[in-house]
């Protein structure tokens, strides 16, 4: 059995979410070396000319004095060694070289940005395929199954490693028995207690305990960690009891006026489990 297939699918659209960051870096990085080598290159050739020129002459513009027209002319600075037909034309091509350089940068740039727009694009497909499926798990795993764990940190965080593989990851690919989640408790963020911070690879996962919570304890706790200016990967209220006001339906739009720039669940803990009120 590959490495792959002891995966979880959720683990692998993780993976593959990386694996298209790390790809549309490379790609990045290489259009702007190109970009930079093409005009280095060309201006490098367009000096070097331009010095070539200069030591027997000059380009100038001369106006006809019969038809008004302006054309270029290569003046000479002593006897002329090149015909001033070929310099021109030397000239003329230098300046077309340079304006292909020009439509060159301007292709590349192109590249750039649909790289980019595409890129983000399927980054949000694959992100938006991998929350489906977290949430898939959450309900499953929450809902149906009792927790492995004799204390509250154990049981919360034994659940959680099975949906998010963000933790799942920091067991190692295959758990050996008795090994935990590396994990701090009783910690302060923003002025607010938290029970347990794990340090993972997209931020700190955060659990807080609450007997009872209602919409303003949720709010404060909310604002505390914003404060905090910690980058957060999720934050997980667990709590005995939710007031009417969060187990109603206006429980969305609550949630939604709280302005969270991180993930944010509210979970009910019951007497032989866990069951979801909210998944963000």
């Amino acid at each position: 059995m590959s490495e792959n297939d002891k995966l979880s699918l959720a683990e692998r659209l993780d993976i593959a979410i990386e694996n298209l960051s790390v790809w549309h870096r490379v790609t990045l990085v290489m259009v702007i070396i190109g970009l930079l080598s093409l005009s280095v290159i060309i201006s490098m050739s367009q000096y070097y000319f331009q010095q070539e020129i200069n030591k027997h002459g000059r380009i100038a513009e001369i106006t006809d004095d019969k038809t008004g027209d302006v054309e270029l002319s290569f003046i000479p600075n002593g006897e002329q060694i090149f015909s001033s037909e070929s310099i021109v034309a030397l000239y003329s091509t230098q300046i077309w070289l340079m304006a292909s350089n020009g439509l060159v940068i301007g292709l590349l740039s192109f590249l750039f940005l649909w790289i980019t727009y595409r890129g983000q694009a399927y980054k949000k497909e694959l992100k938006t395929i991998e929350n489906q499926l977290i949430r898939q798990s959450y309900l499953v795993n929450f809902e149906t199954s009792i927790p492995e764990g004799t204390t509250r940190i154990e049981k919360i965080l034994n659940h959680s490693s099975l949906v998010f593989p963000e933790l799942h990851s920091l067991l190692g690919r295959d758990k050996p028995e008795g090994k935990k989640l590396p994990y701090k408790t009783n910690q302060t963020l923003g002025n607010e207690a938290v029970d347990i911070i794990v340090a993972t690879k997209k931020g700190d996962f955060i659990v807080k305990f609450f007997d009872d919570a209602s919409i303003k304890t949720i709010e404060q706790f909310a604002q505390a960690l914003s404060k905090s200016n910690k980058r957060l990967f999720r934050v997980l209220c667990v709590a005995k009891n939710y007031d009417d006001e969060l187990q109603s339906n206006q429980l969305s739009s609550l949630m939604q006026k709280l302005g969270l720039k991180f993930d944010m669940d509210l979970i009910f803990e019951e007497e032989q489990g866990y069951s979801m009120l909210w998944i963000n």
